[in-house]
Order: structure tokens, then sequence, then C-alpha cells
């Protein structure tokens, strides 16, 4: 926790277009401060990152997480869709990168639960399972995942509708360890709703936010958590090899098959589970409710880039990855050294490009407030976006899909995602996995190495070309054109 003397030097500081008023939390992430603009519009202020009362912050590797921090706040701001916080504005202050949210009355559900003063009939809690499978949906079909759902990070707001927060926050407090000294493979996510894969270092995907979603839903129709312990090492255990405890533990009366769609939502592997939030929050209707007809949350806002509200600068030298001018002094040396980082992969050489151009915000001077002690960068919009056929558009990097695995991806204008496969022998192959039986999801098995269909038994060898190994299927699984480009990304 940095120390609030150190904290209390930032009151009174100008950002931009903000002026920092108030130290009113001090997070785990990094403190939060009450801010107001020129115009006497207040704004939550947060910093983030593993560095905040660091005296150097001009190493090589912070100028890596810096461009690392603008490419993840950068995504997570042009999320538009009614049940996210909107991050509006992100910057960095002598160094300090932080992000800039709406200043509006918010009350965590992990708060009301432990009041007893959260709704917990089935129907008030299938709304709130709409809403935060919708943003999750949302967010992952741009590319965006979560990562630390919890009851925490999901606030009802005033009007009595939930919004989600703090997309992109673990990442980017993540990423800040990776150049520090500090050991970058712990999790530091909540302990209520971790994913295995997380707990144990492992690359994630859209799974985990599913995951997270069960142990959600399983704590707002019990108020508890799915698994306690006297030590957040206790909990992290369960979560790695226990089973899910029943609902009736704490509640009698629920239907049973809600502790079975809480038990796939929350399986050990990934694959297991719901492909989709919003396929989950319906299997809660059919349960709950039936004979009515469910109909999936769809965003009201259009996809357009946040328009950010600021004063500050916003000249050539300043917007994302453009880069003309003298790279803040650094020598030849430097920058050699700079773009060697992570084995000369070119993305990297990117962020620290980037990194360099950010960085030229931050106070030169060393006084609080001082003249262009902070540049403030305009949104542009994602640079992954929505994966479809054939787009050219980034997948994966080859080094997040171990030999013999499989990360699923969306595909535009159908509910079944992508697989992409790493196969035992090294070679890199997708597929569409609507199954050509009756339009399952298929899954891979890393057992045997290949696509099976959940629904009617059908088996594909992806080493094969997805050719028919059991029936009833009768054809091959569609294939996806890929590209294992130089620099180690994957793109389709």
């Amino acid at each position: 926790m940095v120390e609030r003397a150190f904290l209390e030097q930032f009151t009174g500081a100008t950002l931009g277009n903000y002026r920092l008023e108030q130290l009113i939390e001090q997070s785990k992430w990094g403190p939060v401060f009450l801010a107001s603009s020129r115009t006497g519009t207040s704004y939550t202020i947060r910093f983030v990152g593993a560095h905040i009362q660091e005296k150097e912050l001009d190493t090589d590797a912070h100028i890596v997480f810096l461009g690392r921090f603008q490419q993840e706040a950068n995504q997570v701001a042009a999320l538009s869709h009614p049940h996210i916080l909107p991050l509006l504005d992100y910057g960095n202050y002598r160094g300090r990168p932080y992000l800039v949210y709406p200043h509006i009355p918010l009350t965590s559900l992990r708060s009301l639960l432990a009041q007893s003063a959260a709704p917990t009939d089935l129907k008030s809690v299938g709304r709130y399972l709409d809403q935060t499978a919708s943003a999750l949906e949302y967010a992952h079909e741009h590319a965006v995942i979560h990562r630390n759902l919890s009851t925490a990070c999901i606030y009802i707001q005033a009007n009595r509708q939930l919004t989600v927060g703090e997309f992109g926050l673990i990442r980017i407090y993540e990423l800040s360890r990776q150049d520090s000294s500090q050991t970058g493979k712990i999790f530091n996510g909540s302990s209520e709703s971790s994913s295995p894969e997380q707990l144990l270092g492992r690359p994630i995907d859209a799974y985990a936010d599913t995951y997270a979603l069960g142990a959600v839903l399983y704590r707002l129709l019990t108020g508890h958590p799915p698994f306690s312990g006297k030590t957040r090492e206790e909990v992290m255990r369960q979560h790695l090899y226990a089973e899910v405890p029943s609902l009736k533990l704490w509640r009698q009366g629920l239907p049973v098959d809600l502790d079975h769609i809480i038990i796939k939502a929350m399986a050990k592997e990934p694959m297991r589970r719901y492909r989709q939030p919003i396929i989950f929050a319906q299997s809660y209707h059919q349960i709950v409710a039936p004979y009515e007809p469910y109909s999936p949350l769809i965003a009201s806002q259009p996809v357009t880039p946040v328009q950010v509200q600021s004063f500050a600068q916003t000249s050539a030298s300043l917007r994302p990855v453009k880069v003309e001018r003298n790279w803040m002094r650094l020598s030849r040396r430097r920058i050699v050294a700079l773009l060697a980082i992570s084995v000369g992969v070119v993305a990297t050489g990117s962020m620290a490009i980037a990194g360099a151009e950010f960085l030229k915000g931050r106070s030169l001077s060393g006084g609080v407030g001082a003249p262009n002690a902070n540049k403030t960068v305009p949104v542009a919009p994602p640079s992954m976006k929505n994966v479809a056929r054939g787009n050219g558009t980034t997948l994966i990097q080859s080094a997040e899909v171990p030999v013999n695995s499989a990360k699923t991806f969306p595909i535009a204008n159908q509910s079944n995602p992508g697989v992409l496969i790493h196969l035992p022998n090294n070679r890199f192959v997708a597929f569409d996995t609507t199954c050509t039986h009756a339009s399952c999801s298929v899954n891979y098995d890393p057992q045997d190495s290949l696509l099976k269909c959940p629904c009617h038994g059908a088996i594909f060898d992806p080493a094969k070309n997805a050719e028919v190994v059991q029936g009833p299927a009768q054809t091959p699984l569609a294939p996806i054109k890929i590209t294992v480009n130089a620099d180690g990304t994957i793109t389709a």
C-alpha cells in the first residue's frame, strides 16, 4: 500500500484538464482521487500500477509498460455499453498511469450483500445476471476480457441499473509488475471468483470471465461466495481442486438444475464451461421461467470511440504510436535495447515507441503540478476488433497457445466460435466449431487431440483437416484460413 503522506502531495496537482481535489481511497491497484475539470465537472481518477511510490520511472522496461498501458486503456475506452462503467480518458502523471471515470453514486453488489440489502428473488437475480452477461458479451466481442469480475466491481446505480467496472484494471496492474522486481506470475485478483487457469499463471481467454460469472451468480443466490477459508491460499486451493458446493448448503427450495448450470460455468477445464456468458444467462432463465420467452439484452448504444473531454494538448507528437521527434533524448544504445525486449518481437518494440511518446507527458522538472506535468491522450478506435473469417484480424500471439491446446475466438454473425488449435506436431490450424451434424459447438480434447461434439458424439481430427473420425456427422468441419506471422501473431 502506498504511504498516505506520499499521496497527499498529489492533492492539487493538475493532470491535463483535471485537478486532483482529494484522496478518497487506497485500493490494491493504486490510489483513487476525486478530481474536477475546468468546467467544474467531478471525475474519479484512479492511478494504477506497482510503481506509484518509486522515484525512477524512466527505465527501459517502464517505457515499454507505458506503451502496453496505452494500448490496453485505448481498447477499454472504446467500449460503449449501457452496463459498462465508461473509461472517459487516461494519461500519465510523471510516468504514473491513471484512468479517468465519471464520478457518480455507485454501490457494489458486495456491499449490498454484506448488508443483506440485495434482492435475492430469482427474477431480480436473473435481471442482474442478464445485465452482467450482456456487458461481458459485448466486451468479448471487442477483444476485451475483464479478468477480475466479482461482486466488488459490479455496481448498482441510483436508477437501480447495474454497471460493471474495472475492465482492464488487473491486466494493467499485472503488466506493471512485469517490469518491476515483483513476480509477475502471481495472480492478484479476487479470490472470490478466480478461475483455475488464472491461479496457475496460464494464458486465459473469455472462459475465465464465464467462471467468474458463475461465482457471482452463486453469491447472488446464496449471499456467500462458492469457496471460503481463513486464508487466501485456502480459497485458491478450493478453486483449483474442490467441487462447487450445492446451493442447498445456504438456501433451500432452489431448483436443483441451478446447481448444474453453476457447476458447468465453473468447470475446472475452461472448454467445458459455457462458451458465452449470454448462453449461461439463457440457461438460468430456462430453469427459473421455462414458459416465458427469453430475449437476451442487446447494447442500446452504438459502438463508437469515446469522445474525450480534455483540454490537454493533442499535437501530432502526442498521438498514439506515431513517432517523429527526439524520443525524449534517448540514446541510440537505449533505442536498440528497447527494441530488443521480449526476444525482439516487433510488437513489443512498438510498445516501447508508444511508451516513449506517452512518457513525454511526464514532468521533467519534478514539481507537482508543473507545466506540462501531464498530457492526456485522445482515445482512438481499438487496435483489435471483432474477429471475422478471413479479414486479416489478429487472433492471438502464438506463444499464448501452448502445444496441444486450443483457444476459441468469435466469428462474425454466428453464435458458435472458431477454434485455433496448436497441434502436437507444432502446427497451427483453425476451424469453425459448428458440428456438421446438428450445429452444436465442438470442443478440443487434448487427451487424444481430437475435436468432439458434446451433443451427439461426433468426432473430428484437426490434424487431418477436421475429417470425420466418428459419426453421426458425415462431413468435415469448415476450415478457417490463418497465417502465423514472423512477429508471432496469428491472423485470420
